[in-house]
């Protein structure tokens, strides 16, 4: 990557910081400009999935949406929905996600603020995700992004969250916010579906 190139994206993710923290009335903290480029770069090329952990809400979606707006993906759908109004039952969830994959078709599904999912929602997307993989659907090229703006490891830890799930989100884990520490983009697994 030329080192313009990075200047580049690194100036955009800047601005839209900024514009995202002059939005939020100064409560945002530049998440986004915490990010190394690379990270961001890395993330977006990548087909795997994908938990962005972040400070606010708004700064997940932006980082969803910019990290789906400059990959592979880009000409295709990004759609949106939030884990609390997911449905609980298992053939409901089911029927949910089967939309969503559908609606993104190639694109990004970005399922945000995941920790409010009930584990009764958890279980049947662990169910879901393991069908994916194992149907090899044309529905699985699209690419889920999670979003949160806690630890799902605390949560994991309490246990609140699933630690199945946890680990079938987080194969690539961006961290962005105020006291976060460095980002880290990393595969974990190899990735087969979404």
């Amino acid at each position: 990557m030329s080192s313009r190139f990075a200047s580049e994206q690194l100036a955009s993710l800047r601005h839209e910081a900024q514009r995202l923290d002059e939005r939020a009335g100064g409560q945002e903290n530049h998440a986004l400009a915490l990010l190394a480029v690379e990270d961001v770069n890395a993330a977006s090329r990548s087909p795997a999935r994908l938990l962005i952990t972040a400070s606010t809400p708004q700064a997940v979606e932006t980082l969803a949406r910019r990290i789906h707006g400059i990959g592979p993906r880009a000409q295709f759908p990004f759609v949106m929905t939030c884990a609390g109004e997911l449905p609980i039952g298992a053939q409901a969830l089911r029927d949910d996600c089967a939309r969503f994959l559908d609606a993104a078709a190639g694109g990004s599904v970005l399922v945000s603020a995941v920790e409010e999912m009930p584990s009764a929602a958890q279980d049947a997307l662990i169910d879901l995700l393991a069908g994916l993989e194992s149907a090899r659907r044309p529905s699985a090229a699209v690419r889920l992004i999670s979003g949160t703006t806690v630890s799902l490891l605390d949560r994991v830890a309490a246990g609140t969250f699933s630690e199945r799930l946890f680990y079938r989100l987080n194969i690539i884990h961006l961290v962005a916010g105020a006291g976060a520490p460095e980002s880290h983009a990393h595969l974990r697994a190899p990735w087969r579906c979404t």
